[in-house]
């Protein structure tokens, strides 16, 4: 995979590719500003075949169009009016990769607190403009890590 991969790279990428470039090492910065989330790829686990949450992510990643606004700290879809998915975001490691990353625990008063318990998703910036991610649910490897997914700045 290249050094400063784009948008593109990355939707062509094999999930081995990603997988290698999740795990590269590079500084963590929280970066600031909103993206476009773009789904890449489904990860083969058994938290990505459940199969009440997939179809779920199925229309709300894969289907619908999805922000996350970093100054806001939270995730919306369609218009920033529509925030939901309030996280605080912490650099660490990775709760499913040996890396480190932006971990996303979710704290949102609009969610009930059983969605919040069961949210989880981590971030690793690749520029100021693009970042890789890996979206599920709070869980082991296996369980919780369920797709890759890509941020691109607006």
């Amino acid at each position: 995979m290249l050094a400063k991969p784009t948008l593109a790279d990355l939707r062509e990428a094999s999930a081995d590719a990603l997988e290698e470039l999740y795990r590269a090492p590079r500084e963590v910065n929280v970066p600031s500003g909103v993206f476009r989330g773009r789904h890449l790829r489904w990860l083969d686990t058994r938290g990505a075949r459940d199969p009440i949450w997939r179809p779920v992510e199925e229309i709300f990643f894969v289907r619908l169009p999805w922000f996350v606004d970093f100054d806001r700290k939270r995730w919306f879809w369609f218009r920033r009016s529509l925030g939901i998915g309030h996280f605080a975001p912490s650099i660490g490691p990775s709760r499913w990769r040996d890396a480190d990353t932006i971990r996303m625990l979710y704290d949102d008063r609009l969610l009930p607190r059983f969605v919040n318990h069961a949210l989880y998703d981590e971030v690793k910036p690749l520029d100021d403009d693009l970042c890789l991610g890996i979206g599920g649910m709070n869980g082991p490897r296996g369980d919780g890590d369920q797709f890759f997914f890509a941020l691109r700045r607006v």
